[in-house]
């Protein structure tokens, strides 16, 4: 337990170290720390589906990883699908001409250029702007505002969940996927999503705490309180939802996989990807909402 505390720790600072500190002078050092989760997260997605008895192709998986933030660079949202495309053409290839690699070896490459690379790249675009030159796109998919709602919804999620089910116990939730999760455990969970929007809603358009910090593109949801504070709770328990989905579905990967956990790189913690599960599927739900808000708006 100490250990897992401990790392706990040093990950949240480093986390909090690059949004608070580097990301003041650059939004490129959060994009970064993106892009090396992503590269992590795909080694061990090929690893785990290794252990299944697959066999994934290395080479749209690192084209992808190299390819993925210039496109998006020079062509925002449009390069991403560019990329994962080729990528998807580059698999299929080389299944079509190197005969020791069997359907489900494609379907696997294919899947791990979904899970984590195009969901993880949604992270890009809610960081803030990426663009050549000098004209700034108007949309704005999150921002400040989406970071924390990523971060801290799942990690509430999570935290209530953990708790609620040690303190009620009561019937298993899916126990052929996770044994250790209860009902009254996801319940608690979708408390801890909504409570995480509220102290988001409270940070950024009540009290306004990070207005005038650089490089923060949006200091409230909308400009109608009660309308984000609506939103925000929407966001909340929707969220926790898919968190709590997505927590499951890593869970049943790795049983299926028949590992414990995608990798050793955090003490107590696992991997990138055990970390990243219900962040992946969290991430296409604020993408989607600032999209709606920026076309009412």
């Amino acid at each position: 337990m100490l250990k897992r505390i401990l790392t706990a720790i040093v990950l949240l600072a480093v986390v909090l170290g690059t949004l608070f500190g580097l990301r003041q002078f650059s939004l490129f050092y959060v994009d970064a720390l993106i892009l090396i989760c992503m590269a992590i997260g795909v080694y061990e997605m090929f690893t785990a589906f290794k252990s299944a008895k697959y066999r994934p192709m290395a080479i749209p998986l690192v084209l992808a990883v190299v390819c993925i933030y210039p496109a998006l660079w020079f062509l925002r949202e449009t390069g991403i699908v560019a990329v994962i495309s080729l990528c998807v053409m580059v698999a299929l290839t080389i299944f079509t001409f190197d005969h020791k690699y069997e359907l489900k070896d494609f379907l696997s490459t294919a899947f791990i250029l979904f899970y984590p690379v195009l969901l993880l790249s949604i992270f890009f675009l809610i960081n803030g702007k990426t663009t050549l030159g000098d004209n700034p796109v108007n949309e704005n998919y999150g921002d400040m505002i989406g970071i924390m709602l990523a971060l801290f919804l799942p990690v509430f999620t999570d935290t209530f969940a953990y708790f609620t089910g040690m303190a009620i116990g009561g019937k298993k939730l899916c126990p052929e996927i996770s044994p250790k999760k209860t009902v009254a455990g996801a319940v608690g969970g979708l408390v801890g999503g909504v409570f995480a929007s509220a102290m988001v809603f409270l940070l950024f358009d009540y009290y306004g705490v990070f207005d005038g910090m650089k490089n923060v593109h949006t200091l409230a949801l909308t400009t109608n309180m009660y309308i984000s504070l609506a939103i925000y709770l929407v966001i909340g328990l929707v969220g926790a939802v898919v968190c709590e989905t997505g927590d499951l579905a890593a869970s049943w990967i790795k049983r299926k996989a028949g590992i414990k956990d995608f990798g050793k790189i955090f003490p107590g913690h696992g991997g990138i990807m055990d970390r990243l599960d219900s962040i992946l599927f969290m991430l296409p739900v604020i993408y989607l909402t600032f999209a709606v808000i920026n076309v009412v708006e």
